[in-house]
């Protein structure tokens, strides 16, 4: 029961505050370090054109980043004072407008960075913070699915080559300058550059990087805790007065949240509620996840400017590929809030470090809208989660989030960690027709205690938004 009151104070602590949505994808919402510059009659004109033209680029850098290319067209380039380039279609799909003091309203608040300011100019680095509420209000209101769910943060080493050798750690290497620049991490797909200490260079090696040695990876991997480490391949040639600068992201080390060979073996002998013997316990290790295959290029671009600003085109690169690589994960967690359902929902775990890793999961994954929890025990809780468009794409956002979601029989949904969901899926009592965990007499088919009855104290709803009556 001490377990139990834990499990419930976990999920009141849930229920507070803000709600799920929030919690977990507002870094998205955030465009950092926009450069502005501008001139004016005063320095506070000057000031205040500059913060301006950086708000309408950091909207224009926002809503690219939330939405696929195919609707682009439907956005307007507010840098450049342009409306939507699209019509209303037979989609639903109408073109979003913003009017100056409308995108005044979507700010919620920015940061200055290396202000340098005259009496008639003004340049500074801007971080640009937008409301998220506001800004899913107008895609919705345009009907245009976007994605904010994030993968997990990867490592990235940004490895130059160019006629002269390959360059990593060293002071002149200009490709990692230019990931350091400005942050990454609030994109989708988010990346960090290394330190670029001593104790970097001593575990991997340019080289090393782009043989994908996987001892030498999996080191710089643990170091910064990271379950991904992609390599940024630069090839930078001189073509007559141009500069020619070939990326590829390469995928050089992944764990993923699939159930190792070692979990399996170990539950294969698991005894079913009714006492037979389970069958062997098959994981599904052909599905697909999201970039896991080691050396796959997730993105490669071409970039050709005149020579003398490197930094420049290095900027618009990483900006590219890093666009280019997060297509596909938009593709696979669209939210599209024109379909919705509610599923009902099993999640098993052994130890509270497990339902807290589903519980961080769930608030991750803006395509979950919200989660009710009608009962628990110590191995598991019965719950209502609500999600917008296709079931799959859940399954994807979820297993990157290191959480395994599937269901056996189409009906009854079912969340656990990988090392828990050995031992439950594919077992017979799961595709019974039972409903949940806890049979008609009560007791907990996991084994451990009967469940707890819905109340006030573990009813909750993960948004704070309570599912309806008739649902």
């Amino acid at each position: 029961m001490r377990i139990l009151r834990v499990i419930g104070a976990m999920l009141l602590s849930l229920a507070a505050g803000t709600g799920l949505a929030g919690a977990a994808s507002d870094d998205v919402f955030i465009v950092a370090r926009v450069p502005v510059q501008a001139s004016g009659e005063s320095a506070t004109a000057a000031k205040e054109a500059a913060q301006a033209s950086g708000r309408r680029r950091a909207m224009d850098l926002l809503l690219r980043r939330l939405t696929t290319e195919s609707d682009w067209q439907f956005l307007p380039g507010l840098a450049a004072g342009q409306p939507a380039s699209a019509v209303a279609d037979g989609s639903g799909r109408t073109p979003v407008a913003i009017s100056p003091a409308g995108l005044e309203a979507l700010e919620s608040g920015f940061e200055v960075y290396e202000e340098k300011a005259s009496s008639t100019t003004y340049r500074a680095y801007i971080t640009y913070r937008f409301k998220p509420d506001a800004v899913r209000r107008l895609l919705k209101q345009s009907k245009i699915p976007y994605s904010e769910a994030q993968t997990r943060v990867a490592l990235v080493l940004p490895v130059l080559q160019t006629d002269s050798g390959l360059y990593l750690w060293e002071s002149n290497n200009p490709w990692m300058a230019a990931w350091k620049s400005r942050p990454y991490t609030h994109e989708l797909t988010p990346m960090q550059p290394p330190l670029g200490d001593l104790e970097d260079s001593g575990a991997i090696s340019a080289r090393r990087a782009l043989d994908l040695d996987p001892d030498a990876l999996a080191v710089i991997a643990a170091r910064y805790n990271v379950s991904q480490v992609i390599v940024a391949h630069a090839r930078l040639t001189r073509k007559d007065a141009d500069n020619q600068l070939l990326v590829r992201l390469v995928n050089a080390y992944r764990e993923t949240g699939k159930a190792a060979a070692g979990d399996i073996l170990g539950h294969e002998a698991e005894i079913e509620a009714d006492g037979s013997q389970s069958q062997t316990f098959t994981y599904a290790i052909e599905d697909d996840d999201f970039a896991t295959k080691v050396g796959e290029v997730l993105a490669q671009t071409t970039l050709i400017e005149p020579a003398g600003n490197f930094p420049g085109l290095a900027e618009r690169s990483i900006e590219a590929s890093i666009a280019r690589y997060a297509s596909g994960w938009k593709a696979k967690t669209l939210i599209d809030h024109s379909k919705e359902a509610v599923l009902p929902v099993s999640a098993f775990f052994d130890r509270l470090e497990d339902w807290s890793k589903i519980r961080a999961a769930l608030i991750a994954t803006p395509l979950v809208g919200a989660v009710q929890v009608g009962a628990l025990s110590r191995r598991g809780a019965e719950m209502n989660v609500r999600v917008f468009g296709d079931p799959a794409k859940v399954q994807v956002a979820m297993e990157n989030q290191g959480v395994v979601f599937w269901t056996e029989t189409g009906e009854r949904w079912y969340l656990a960690t990988p090392a828990v969901a050995g031992k439950y899926r594919g077992r017979r009592f799961l595709r019974s027709g039972r409903s949940g965990l806890f049979g008609a007499d009560g007791e907990a088919l996991t084994g451990g205690d009967g469940p707890v009855p819905a109340s006030a104290e573990i009813d909750t709803d993960l948004r704070g938004e309570p599912l309806k009556d008739d649902e």
